[in-house]
């Protein structure tokens, strides 16, 4: 069985530090917390991970300093700091220092999600050596080998007609708009446009403007200059430049600032780019590919987006379907995931039962195909065996199934009141281990302390 990774958070907040612990845990992987400066260098001592989540404000420690030092003495070791709106600069800083990435407080978990998945990524090709990657590139992703059409999944009639359009669309060079509601896959139809397009030996680069403050998207999309701004300590090529020959994406379009939009029309028209503190201007060749998952009349309306910025950028609009319009399409889905996610996390799951298929084509999916995913990862992390059982799926899934379905699982259900009895019992034998001391018991159950109050809460126990 393959090992999960061990991830490391740092910050002197310990509610947040379980708080993270929980969510990561969650998501197949080891983790580990301490709270300040100098315990992490005492972690480091005996253990190196190969992703830390830091804290850029560790009391009187220099978060730029410790990401520096980090970064030289393990180069593979990928850092993602955490700051807060107002310190966004320390997080420029640390990024000039080898930070891979960074996340705005308060965290959003499916930004985090994703920034450890490709830290991860991006760490395993350092160790083997295969590629170089940028240090001073957060929330983009260069992309040599992008998904191809045939890997998107789907055999219902609002795909095959999204897959004829696909078709014809992909070997031109003009602007595209990709609308869907969130999680229905608009990144990867930005990648499978690109991996068909001519310029699919040129980079992808990927960028949610949601996810970049609004203080430095125009320094990330154009680049600056060192000294442009307090904390711009080197020159920066801005993702529109690293695009050259290829193709720049450019998610939730309406999240950036009006001024800068006025700046990405007028690149959109002569495909130039100016740095920050910068007299000089550039030619670039790149296709721009853009998304958005509301209406963009609403936003043009709300004053959120410019109306000529929008027809510029939708020569073609792209209308994606919710998972809920592709019910055919769910089991095919659904075993795909299981598939990749008993592979990731050396499980024995070969296929799901009869009654999880039915559960899930009955759950309406306000998460879209990436909360399908999820779920089926959680069920498979947190379970053992060959069949996906109903049971094993999250509760508000596994409630959708009708009475006569329930009745069939009844073996299944019984197995996991079995396991929440013994799950009960071990919280209790280790609660009077450790004489009543509830920090102690999570120790010896090896989980955090968020994890044995909400099982303590749940088994009624106090």
């Amino acid at each position: 069985m393959a090992k999960a990774p061990l991830i490391l958070t740092v910050d002197d907040d310990p509610d947040l530090v379980d708080l993270i612990d929980l969510k990561i845990r969650r998501w197949g992987y080891h983790t580990a917390g301490v709270l300040s400066a100098e315990a992490l260098w005492d972690f480091l001592a005996e253990q190196v991970p190969p992703v830390i989540l830091m804290d850029v404000l560790l009391g009187d420690a220099d978060g730029a300093a410790l990401v520096a030092e980090v970064k030289e003495r393990w180069p593979a070791t990928q850092v993602i700091t955490i700051t807060r709106s107002q310190t966004v600069e320390a997080a420029v800083r640390c990024m000039k220092n080898g930070a891979s990435d960074f996340i705005t407080k308060p965290i959003d978990f499916d930004c985090l999600r994703a920034a450890i998945a490709s830290a991860l990524e991006v760490g395993s090709l350092a160790q083997q050596g295969h590629r170089s990657v940028r240090a001073d590139a957060p929330q983009a992703k260069l992309d040599s080998q992008p998904s191809r059409p045939s890997d998107m999944i789907g055999r219902s009639a609002v795909m095959e007609t999204l897959f004829e359009r696909l078709a014809s669309i992909a070997p031109t060079d003009v602007s595209v708009l990709i609308l869907g509601e969130t999680g229905t896959g608009k990144e990867l139809v930005a990648r499978a446009i690109h991996q068909s397009s001519s310029r699919s030996a040129g980079p992808l680069v990927a960028v949610n403007a949601a996810a970049v403050p609004h203080e430095l998207i125009e320094s990330m999309l154009f680049g600056h200059r060192r000294g442009a701004f307090t904390g711009a300590r080197q020159d920066h090529v801005g993702y529109c430049e690293q695009a050259h020959g290829g193709t720049l994406f450019l998610d939730e379009i309406a999240e950036m600032g009006i001024e800068v939009q006025a700046k990405l029309l007028r690149f959109l028209q002569d495909h130039t780019v100016q740095p920050v503190g910068s007299q000089a201007s550039r030619k670039v060749d790149v296709r721009v590919l853009a998304a958005t998952n509301t209406r963009p009349q609403e936003q043009i309306a709300q004053g959120k987006l410019r109306e000529d910025l929008y027809y510029r950028l939708r020569v073609i609009s792209l209308q994606l379907p919710p998972l809920r319009q592709r019910q055919g399409d769910i089991p095919l889905l659904a075993q795909h995931f299981l598939h990749t996610a008993a592979q990731r996390h050396g499980r024995d799951f070969v296929e799901l039962s009869r009654q999880a298929t039915s559960a899930l084509e009955t759950y309406p999916w306000p998460g879209n195909v990436r909360q399908l995913a999820h779920f089926i990862e959680e069920a498979v992390v947190m379970h053992q065996g060959e069949i996906l059982e109903a049971t094993m799926l999250p509760d508000e899934v596994f409630s959708t199934l009708s009475v006569p379905i329930l009745a069939e699982e009844e073996p299944a259900a019984q197995r996991r009141q079995d396991r929440k009895r013994d799950e009960k019992q071990a919280v209790l034998v280790a609660l009077e281990e450790a004489d009543g001391q509830v920090e102690e018991a999570a120790r010896r159950l090896g989980i955090s302390r968020a994890t044995i109050y909400r099982r303590m809460k749940a088994h009624g126990l106090t």
